[in-house]
């Protein structure tokens, strides 16, 4: 009987010492490795104008900020010009995922203007839509195809020309926890 518990206790002190320096295998090295966990999305947007349109037409957004809220702002156009000649307005937004992000780009007549002129209006914008890790590596790349839109119309018909193309850029595009894309939808 003794002889038996002797070996009892040697069995277990091998199973003790067995489960000891299993838990500190391999899986110790792996946990001490830095994790690039997903992190931000990110809005990058250039809209831009020409001086003869400025001088009919007003610009405004509405986009989320940084932490989802939604800002509402007259266009003010940088006093530079692009290589085409035309005036620019920027805005990047960074947030952290979950995220949703998006613009609405909307063009309004000036008050005042003769029914009876011929007026150009020409604007259009660039963007794009990523997400990314905490050490900056690209997770998802949305980059819908940037647009130029001219039209000339006369004064007594901008009210209708202003409902079906004063809304130019009306996108929303959202990332989940993990940086993936969900999809586009467009502001109410």
């Amino acid at each position: 009987m003794k002889k038996m518990m002797m070996t009892l206790a040697a069995v277990l002190c091998c199973a003790m010492t067995t489960t000891v320096f299993t838990a500190c295998g391999s899986d110790d090295d792996d946990n001490n490795k830095p994790v690039d966990a997903p992190a931000t999305g990110e809005m990058k947007c250039t809209l831009f104008t020409s001086d003869e349109s400025l001088a009919s037409f007003e610009y405004y957004v509405k986009y989320y900020d940084e932490s989802g809220k939604i800002q509402s702002e007259k266009v003010v156009w940088s006093d530079q010009t692009n290589q085409q000649g035309l005036r620019t307005w920027t805005k990047n937004v960074v947030a952290k995922l979950p995220a949703t992000l998006g613009i609405l780009f909307e063009i309004k007549a000036k008050d005042g203007l003769d029914p009876n002129t011929q007026y150009i209006q020409s604007c259009g914008y660039n963007i794009q839509f990523m997400s990314l890790t905490a050490s900056g590596k690209s997770i998802d790349l949305y980059n819908p195809s940037g647009r130029e839109n001219t039209f000339g119309v006369k004064g007594s018909e901008l009210e209708d020309k202003l409902k079906e193309y004063g809304r130019p850029l009306n996108i929303i595009y959202k990332y989940d926890i993990n940086g993936n894309g969900t999809g586009t939808s467009k502001w109410e």
